[in-house]
C-alpha cells in the first residue's frame, strides 16, 4: 500500500509542480485582463468534468469495490458518452446564444471567448479523464502517472514557444491547454474508442439506471462537494471586477494544484477503505494522519512568512493575492490529513450521511459567499470555499472514529 501511495504521490507532485510552472509562466507574462480571461476559461473547462464526470467516476469505483459490480467498462462508457453529449449541447447553446451569455452569466461580455474555449477544451479534458480512469480502474498506476506528467510537459513547451515568439496572450494560452490534452492522450486512442463506443448503448443505459438507484446519495454527495469550489469562483467572476478576477484566480490556482496533490492520496485510500479489513484500514489512516499532521503544522508555521517568495514568483502586481492565498492554503493544509476519511464513511454504506453533511456545507458556503460578494472581500470568499469542505471532512472524521 505504502509503495503504491508513494508512487502515486510522487507522480502527482511531479505533475502538479510542472503545472505550477506552467501557471507561473501565464501569471508572469500575461496582462491582468488576459489572466482573468484564462482564469475564467479554466473555470469553464473544469466545470463539466468536476460536476458530471468526477462524481459518477468516484461513485462507480466505490460501488465496484463494495458491491462487486460487473461490466464496469460498460458503465464507464455510458458515463463518458453522457458527459460528451452534455458538453456538446452546452457548446452549441453557447455558440447560438452568443456574447449575451457572458453578459447574463458574468456581467462581462468579453468572457464569451473564455466560455467557448473552455467548453471546447472540456471535451478533450474528458478524454484525458477517460484515460486516467481506465488506468486507475485497472491498477496501472505507472501509466496513470505518465499521462499525468505528459500533459504539463506539453503545456510548458507550448506556452514557452508562444512566449518566445511574442505571441502569448489569452487565445494562445487557452490553445496551449487544449493541445496539451490532445497530445497527452494521443497514444491512448484505442482505449478512448473502446470506452466511448455506441454499440450496446441500450444495455449500458440500463446499467446506468441501476447504478443511479443503488448509489444516488453517494453520487449526490460528490456532486455537491464538487459544486463547492465552483460556487466561489462563479461569484467572483460575476460580481467582482476583472482585476479582482485575476487576483482571486492566482490564489485559487495554487489551491487547486494542492488539492489535486491530495487527490492522489485519495486514489489509494479509496481502495484501502473499501477493500481492506476495517481495522487494517483504520490503522493505515491513523498513520497517515500522524505523518501529514506534522507536515500540516510545519506548513501553517511557514505560511505567514511566505509573502516575499509569493511576490517573487508571481510578480508585485499580484501582491493583493497573498492574503487570499494564505486563506486558501491554511484551509487545505488543515484538512490535508483528514480528507480521505470520507471513503471510510462510504465503506459503511452510510451514503445519506455524507450527502446531508454536504448539504450543510453548501448552505454555509452560500451564506458566506453571498456576504463576501456584498462586502467585495476576496479573503472571505476564500475562507468560505475552504470552510465548506472543512465542515464535511471534520464532521466525517468525528463520525468515523465515534462509530469505529
Amino acid at each position: 500500500m505504502w509503495k503504491t501511495l508513494r508512487n502515486l504521490i510522487a507522480g502527482g507532485v511531479a505533475s502538479k509542480i510542472l503545472i505550477g510552472l506552467a501557471n507561473i509562466l501565464i501569471i508572469k507574462f500575461l496582462t491582468k485582463a488576459d489572466y482573468a480571461a484564462v482564469s475564467n476559461f479554466q473555470f469553464i473547462q473544469t466545470l463539466m468534468s468536476g460536476l458530471i464526470f468526477s462524481p459518477f467516476l468516484l461513485s462507480s469505483v466505490i460501488g465496484g469495490n463494495l458491491f462487486g459490480m460487473q461490466n464496469m467498462q460498460r458503465l464507464f462508457s455510458a458515463l463518458n458518452l453522457i458527459q460528451i453529449l452534455l458538453v456538446l449541447i452546452c457548446l452549441t447553446g453557447a455558440l447560438v446564444y452568443g456574447e449575451q451569455l457572458a453578459e447574463d452569466l458574468f456581467h462581462k461580455p468579453l468572457f464569451y471567448y473564455p466560455i467557448i474555449f473552455g467548453l471546447v477544451s472540456s471535451v478533450f479534458l474528458t478524454f484525458q479523464n477517460i484515460v486516467l480512469s481506465g488506468h486507475q480502474a485497472s491498477g496501472s498506476f505507472k501509466s496513470y502517472n505518465i499521462v499525468n506528467i505528459l500533459r504539463p510537459v506539453f503545456l510548458i513547451a507550448l506556452l514557452a514557444g508562444f512566449h518566445f515568439a511574442g505571441l502569448l496572450n489569452f487565445t494562445t494560452a487557452a490553445s496551449a491547454f487544449l493541445l496539451s490534452y490532445v497530445f497527452s492522450v494521443a497514444g491512448e486512442l484505442p482505449l478512448i474508442l473502446q470506452v466511448t463506443r455506441i454499440k450496446g448503448l441500450f444495455f449500458r443505459i440500463k446499467q446506468f439506471v441501476w447504478f443511479w438507484r443503488a448509489l444516488k446519495y453517494l453520487i449526490l454527495f460528490f456532486l455537491v462537494r464538487a459544486t463547492l469550489d465552483h460556487i466561489a469562483t462563479f461569484m467572483v467572476s460575476r460580481y467582482f471586477s476583472v482585476d479582482d478576477n485575476a487576483v482571486y484566480g492566482v490564489a485559487f490556482r495554487y489551491y487547486a494544484m494542492a488539492d489535486l496533490i491530495i487527490y492522489t492520496a485519495h486514489v489509494a485510500f479509496m481502495n484501502i477503505f473499501t477493500l481492506e479489513p476495517r481495522e487494517e484500514a483504520r490503522r493505515k489512516f491513523a498513520n497517515w494522519m500522524k505523518i501529514t499532521g506534522l507536515v500540516s503544522v510545519i506548513c501553517l508555521l511557514i505560511l505567514p512568512f511566505s509573502g516575499p517568495l509569493f511576490s517573487l514568483i508571481n510578480g508585485p502586481q499580484y501582491n493583493q493575492a497573498f492574503p487570499v492565498f494564505v486563506a486558501f492554503m491554511a484551509g487545505i493544509t488543515v484538512y490535508l490529513c483528514f480528507s480521505p476519511v470520507i471513503y471510510g464513511i462510504a465503506e459503511r454504506r452510510t451514503f445519506k450521511t455524507l450527502f446531508i453533511l454536504s448539504l450543510i456545507a453548501l448552505a454555509v458556503q452560500l451564506v458566506l459567499t453571498s456576504l463576501a460578494a456584498q462586502m467585495q472581500n476576496l479573503v472571505l470568499m476564500a475562507v468560505a470555499c475552504v470552510s465548506a469542505r472543512g465542515i464535511i471532512y471534520l464532521s466525517s472524521l468525528f463520525l468515523y472514529f465515534r462509530k469505529a
